[in-house]
């Protein structure tokens, strides 16, 4: 009960959508004992009108309604029963066409049950024991996926066809004719009916999925045609996907053939385009049993319990490459000792894990660089102002670490800049997991976020944004079709779209990589040069933000490190207050930073040594670190990891590997609790 009145308090308008809708089911019930026709079909109106509204917008709400056993098919029975009971009262219980109404409202419910079932049996076939994309699943079969509306919304499509019978019962105690009730309820039956009867060849067509063993033999007959030397496993949160996304154009571009293999279904649909199999097996059992035996090197990208599923096979060399490189304590985590060798950027890398002494051998880590940098421009951009990024890193699992500037620094420091002169532009780019689990940061997020929308309704007001009105309106329609071919084949659900995505799609990666230049163009292009801009999406990307700055203030994160290959200033906040010194000392990525603390007592200074001719001071020890933390420009970074990626698996033999009986028990135990939620991502970024 608490819960509910802290949800009803947070959320005023979805609270009084629940309330009015609350409210109906008794008003009902009063019109139907009177009798009073006219008053029932007002109210009737208005409790249909507020299920659907409330179910827009008051969702949570209305799954706390359920604990309460006021779920939606008992606010159906509710109308129902007062509808029935205003007929009685109006046609008589005796009747023969009261009878006919109540026994047509039952059998609805009935015909309700028997779709469900249908529904719920084509959806469990459906659902794959392991998703796949880029692999041929023809020797499956696969059929087209039942419409998404009737497969996965057949609880409330089919209760509302109550409101046929319960329109005829209405309008029958109007004229005190009873044939339309009857009416109602015979059209209420005819369409239930239709819907039983389309969902049974769809039941028919799929039950042959339900194989598991033979749609597991499918796709590793497929796997082992292709015959994968390298593994990148991933498992996490939808909101981690970004962690493996940012190695996908590396792997691609590998020598080796490479299989994706990650560990949640909804994962799956927040991977970026790839033309790499993936394979995502939810059960642990299913990914020990799959034959896997040419892989000779797996690769991780963050620390979470499932790694434990791959980690624990033999014969293959494992890897930890993390996603992104940073002082922060997420990048020399303890766990990290278990991989046979751990990937680093730098010697930078190196350096950290032997302070940290966390059991991380030095002739276990290899200096591979960043791949993903060569996208990052280096120099200053043509602009119109100076560019400022903010990019705070996110409030992290602990407090007592000083990972975010966010929550003390953010306000103040985006009010500072917009009030210095001469004018700057501000992007504001946060992490991702900003305010999952501090909502002062979530607050002073949404504080900047006004700030800037403000300071650009006063840049629209004097003139001064220019933006290109012909370009802002390319991106919705530039969104929806990246969107489109960013998901692959488009239409159906995940079995449908594993099917469509084993066939030749290569027109269609074109279109894509044209569709995402053309967005960059028009997103930057849109608003005119000097217009602020809050980035929250996956687009534009980090490193075209970098491209975009002239300064780059950050927290301690691999933000920074990656910003460094730019060669550009970059400002490193010291929200903890700790002296320069120390702070340097203790965090190498800002040795080449201009400090600025929590008082923002610095940041004039800074600004004035951007503003200088010649550039800044700070210039030639950026060229030091940019070495020490990334490694050397020559050979480039893809030529390091490509070599690196090739020697482990010369140095790994290929063997056959089965299942242990003792790696059996435990993944069956492990199988009964496959449903518990994964450990928090280890995010460093």
């Amino acid at each position: 009960m608490k819960r509910l009145i802290k949800r009803l308090t947070r959320d005023a308008p979805a609270a009084a959508a629940v309330a009015a809708l609350l409210a109906s089911y008794p008003l009902l019930l009063l019109a139907g004992l009177l009798p009073s026709p006219w008053l029932f079909a007002v109210l009737a109106v208005a409790s249909y009108a507020g299920e659907l509204y409330a179910d827009r917008v008051a969702r949570p709400l209305l799954g706390l309604l359920s604990q309460l056993h006021l779920g939606v098919t008992v606010r159906f029975l509710m109308r129902e029963f007062a509808a029935l009971l205003l007929a009685g009262r109006t046609l008589g219980v005796e009747s023969p066409e009261f009878a006919a109404l109540a026994a047509g409202l039952f059998l609805l419910h009935g015909a309700r049950a028997a779709y469900t079932g249908l529904a719920v049996f084509t959806n469990k076939r459906r659902s794959l024991p392991v998703v796949t994309r880029n692999i041929d699943l023809s020797a499956l079969k696969i059929p087209d996926a039942p419409p998404a509306r009737l497969a996965t919304g057949h609880v409330t499509t089919f209760l509302y066809l109550d409101a046929l019978p319960v329109a005829g019962a209405v309008l029958s105690a109007l004229v005190l004719t009873p044939v339309y009730g009857i009416l109602g309820a015979v059209a209420g039956l005819a369409l239930a009916a239709a819907g039983v009867l389309y969902l049974l060849p769809h039941a028919r067509r799929n039950a042959r999925l339900g194989d598991k063993q033979r749609v597991l033999k499918a796709v590793e007959k497929q796997v082992q045609a292709y015959r994968p030397e390298v593994i990148m496993y991933f498992s996490g949160s939808s909101d981690s996907a970004y962690q493996v996304n940012m190695w996908l154009s590396t792997l691609e571009r590998l020598d080796k053939r490479v299989v994706v293999v990650m560990r949640e279904r909804g994962l799956v649909n927040q991977l970026a385009r790839t033309k790499l199999p993936v394979l995502c097996f939810p059960g642990a059992v299913d990914l020990m049993n799959f034959d896997l035996s040419h892989v000779k090197v797996a690769l991780f990208a963050a620390n979470v319990g499932k790694n434990i599923h791959m980690l624990r096979t033999p014969g293959i060399k494992h890897v930890f490459i993390g996603h992104g490189d940073s002082d922060k304590e997420a990048s020399f985590n303890p766990f990290t000792k278990v991989y046979d060798e751990v990937w680093v950027a730098g010697r930078a890398g190196r350096d950290r894990y032997a302070r940290a002494q966390v059991g991380v051998r030095d002739e276990d880590i290899v200096e591979v660089g960043r791949p993903q940098l060569a996208e990052i421009a280096t120099g200053s951009p043509d602009g119109q102002v100076r560019t400022i990024l903010y990019a705070p890193t996110w409030e992290g699992w602990t407090d007592d670490l000083f990972h975010s500037s966010l929550a003390d620094m953010g306000p103040a420091l985006i009010k500072r800049l917009l009030e210095h002169d001469p004018g700057v532009r501000i992007l504001y780019k946060p992490h991702p997991l900003t305010g999952t689990r501090d909502p002062r940061a979530r607050q002073a997020h949404e504080k900047i976020a006004a700030l800037l929308a403000a300071a650009n309704r006063d840049l629209a007001a004097s003139g001064a944004l220019g933006g290109d009105a012909s370009a802002a309106a390319r991106l919705p329609a530039l969104d929806a079709r990246i969107a489109e071919l960013g998901r692959g084949p488009a239409g159906g659900d995940d079995a449908q779209r594993a099917r469509d995505s084993g066939r030749p799609h290569a027109a269609l990666d074109a279109e894509y990589e044209a569709a995402l230049e053309q967005w960059r163009q028009a997103y930057w292009a849109a608003e005119g040069p000097r217009a602020h801009r809050v980035i929250t999406g996956p687009r534009p990307h980090l490193y075209d933000c970098f491209n975009q700055a002239d300064l780059l203030i950050s927290d301690i994160s691999s933000v920074v490190a990656d910003f460094i290959a730019s060669g550009k200033p970059y400002v490193v906040t010291n929200a903890a207050g700790l002296p320069d010194d120390r702070f340097r000392d203790k965090y190498p990525t800002s040795s080449a930073a201009y400090l600025l603390g929590k008082d923002l007592a610095e940041l004039d200074d800074i600004l004035r040594e951007m503003e200088k001719d010649g550039g800044d001071s700070m210039a030639a020890e950026r060229r030091t670190l940019k070495t020490y933390l990334l490694g050397p420009d020559e050979p480039d970074a893809m030529t390091r990891f490509n070599a690196a990626v090739n020697a482990l698996a010369a140095a790994t033999p290929a063997v056959r590997r089965e299942p242990s009986p003792e790696d059996a028990e435990s993944l069956a135990a492990e199988a009964i609790a496959e449903g518990t939620p994964a450990e928090a991502p280890d995010d460093d970024v």
